[in-house]
């Protein structure tokens, strides 16, 4: 089942490269609510196709005073053009953009030298291999998390876990269900998380990506399979584990006066194979090229 699995994900990219007729297209979408922070939605769309890939971010603060220190709300992203070796950033609510060429992130030891706006909140689902890394862009922070699962490490003492036997569905997409009870001195911590072995149309952004940064020498960076089995194998726990890539997870921490607590739940809202549209990786016209963003 596994090789079929393989062998048809490879015919499945080699059919979306040709000729450049189809793209993926992807749509995250982050919710966060934690102490002093107040609530954030964070929404990310990838787009990928032949040597193509744009990644826009647009963030939405509950929190007056937060979103005032920010700025406001915020909408930007970057597009990496692997024809053109051009790398750009933006940033929409401002029309203002900035751009720089393979070779010169090539002399910088792959690092880009500019730098976007960085989407600080955690995303998931990374390789579907649970002993394999993911390549990503510098400017992405797709380890999101993992700060606060270290901050839970150092006081869990204990664990519940279960796996679902049924299936559901999350973005159209047959998933399982895995539970996650980190005990702690801090209160406990519950982690549900859902897997799909459907992964062929998020393993073609994440490889597309991946190409595109490697081939500016950009570095590897690591990015979670599973924030419970990072948390579980930080603290020496053995566990069982489910194949496939994660499609959503809900992080929480209820305190009894609730002061403390936080709640985390991103998900895939939708991925799709569409036809080839090179707007889709252009910057509006009426977009100011600047040096760099502020």
């Amino acid at each position: 089942m596994k090789n079929k699995q393989i062998i048809f994900g490879l015919l499945f990219n080699g059919l979306i490269a040709q000729s450049g007729s189809n793209q993926i297209v992807v749509e995250e979408t982050m919710f966060m609510d934690a102490p002093y922070v107040g609530e954030i939605t964070t929404t990310n769309i990838k787009y990928a196709a032949d040597g193509l890939y744009r990644e826009e971010t647009q963030m939405e603060v509950g929190s007056f005073f937060i979103r005032m220190a920010m700025g406001g709300n915020q909408k930007y992203g970057s597009i990496l053009d692997g024809k053109k070796e051009l790398r750009t950033i933006y940033n929409l609510k401002e029309e203002e953009y900035a751009q720089e060429n393979f070779e010169g992130i090539r002399n910088n030891d792959g690092t880009p030298t500019l730098k976007g706006m960085e989407n600080s909140f955690g995303r998931g689902g990374g390789n579907s291999n649970q002993n394999s890394n993911d390549s990503e862009e510098d400017e992405s922070n797709d380890n999101g998390g993992e700060d606060e699962s270290n901050e839970n490490n150092e006081d869990n003492v204990g664990f519940e876990r279960t796996i679902s036997d049924n299936f559901e569905k999350i973005a159209g997409f047959k998933a399982k269900k895995v539970t996650t009870k980190m005990m702690g001195n801090q209160g406990p911590v519950l982690i549900e998380e859902w897997f799909t072995i459907d992964t062929t149309l998020f393993q073609y952004v994440s490889d597309m990506k991946t190409e595109l940064v490697v081939s500016y020498g950009g570095k590897n960076q690591q990015s979670p399979r599973s924030f419970s089995e990072m948390m579980l194998k930080n603290q020496g726990h053995e566990f069982e584990s489910v194949d496939g890539r994660m499609i959503k997870y809900k992080m929480e921490r209820k305190d009894d006066d609730d002061d403390d607590g936080f709640t985390m739940l991103w998900q895939i809202k939708s991925a799709k194979k569409m036809p080839f549209n090179r707007s889709d990786f252009e910057i509006p016209k009426d977009h100011k090229k600047v040096d760099k963003l502020d």
